[in-house]
């Protein structure tokens, strides 16, 4: 078992999501840096939908109740298990009564706390992702504890992109209304760096834009990493939490690895969109 001592600024439990229920209008949720998650939950053995800590800018503190295994991967935090620090992308061996904290985030902006066998949580809709509205709690609590899964080892490999985490550029594709932009829109898109202004799981937000329009369409389906333009001009990343339709433009598409590398991103960093031809 493993108990919350303190809740941090926003950390949330989280696997890979509820997929297939879109048509309900049920948002998907899951790892916001799926590639980080999937490594704590690789080298641990673990199937690769087990549900882990997602822990956002600062702070958390765990204590356990039981021996067990750990991993930590994902934004650099400073991480200290009984006042030692420890590093990520290692297996750790826990014991009882062991205490294991997590201070401000030194570089990217969210970490990962992988439990061997998994965590025991809520679970709806064949996910244990937190959302409000989906799951009882949409954020962990003080006070909070959960048991600890026994679930059998896997032998499927983790993809390993080292150093991935902190670069600039964003790879996008074209997205269905790619179409309606002029060249200066392009021409923006493709040389410009854009600055990340509000973000949360929802969404991400950038200070600048390009053409104000009046462009509309039809309400239709996106995911997590569709880029939609604004009449203002701006442009919306959505994320793991974002709706499931829409009526502005897509006119761009991330791949999951840049997803994964923008969720690291804080207020202030700035990205670069890197055009790829998806195959």
């Amino acid at each position: 078992m493993i108990e919350i001592l303190d809740k941090g600024y926003h950390i949330t439990i989280q696997d890979s999501g509820r997929n297939g229920y879109s048509a309900y209008g049920v948002t998907r949720s899951g790892f916001m840096d799926s590639i980080s998650a999937n490594k704590a939950n690789g080298l641990l053995s673990n199937s690769l939908n087990e549900a882990v800590f997602e822990i956002t800018m600062m702070g958390g503190k765990f204590r356990f109740h039981s021996d067990t295994s750990i991993c930590i991967s994902g934004g650099l935090f400073d991480v200290q298990l009984n006042n030692n620090v420890v590093k990520n992308n290692t297996k750790i061996q826990v014991l009882k009564n062991d205490i294991l904290s997590f201070g401000k985030a030194i570089e990217g902006y969210r970490i990962y706390l992988a439990i061997e066998g998994g965590i025991d949580s809520q679970k709806v809709l064949n996910s244990r992702s937190m959302y409000s509205s989906i799951t009882t709690d949409s954020v962990i609590k003080t006070g909070d504890r959960y048991n600890f899964l026994n679930n059998k080892k896997s032998k499927k490999n983790y993809l390993n992109h080292s150093g991935f985490l902190f670069v600039k550029n964003i790879n996008v594709s074209k997205g269905p209304e790619f179409k309606l932009l002029n060249s200066d829109d392009i021409f923006k898109l493709s040389n410009e760096l854009f600055t990340i202004s509000n973000n949360n799981r929802m969404g991400y937000f950038f200070n600048e834009d390009i053409c104000p329009n009046s462009f509309s369409i039809v309400s239709s389906p996106v995911i997590p990493g569709t880029v939609q333009l604004t009449p203002s001009g701006k442009l919306i990343v959505l994320m793991q939490d974002g709706q499931v339709t829409g009526g502005y433009p897509r006119i761009l598409q991330l791949d999951n690895l840049s997803i994964s590398v923008l969720s690291q991103k804080k207020q202030g960093d700035k990205i670069k969109f890197n055009f790829i031809n998806l195959s």
